[in-house]
């Protein structure tokens, strides 16, 4: 393994971390209930992929009957 695949290989693992960083915190967001706005599922999701920016369309859950 040259010095080069050593950089290559830790670029892709930090890039993993952060995107399993992002993930877990979504899930976070989504247990709490924020699911737009920000620290929001709907904004984590932008941040794991830009290229959503528009067009998801994020309808909070019914978590509570009105009756």
């Amino acid at each position: 393994m040259t010095e080069s695949d050593d950089t290559e290989t830790s670029a892709a693992i930090t890039t993993l971390q952060q995107q399993q960083s992002l993930f877990t915190q979504a899930l976070v967001a989504a247990l709490a209930g924020k699911w737009t706005g920000a620290g929001s599922v709907e904004a984590y999701l932008y941040a794991l992929d830009p290229n959503l920016q528009g067009t998801l369309e994020v309808d909070t859950p019914v978590v509570q009957s009105e009756l």
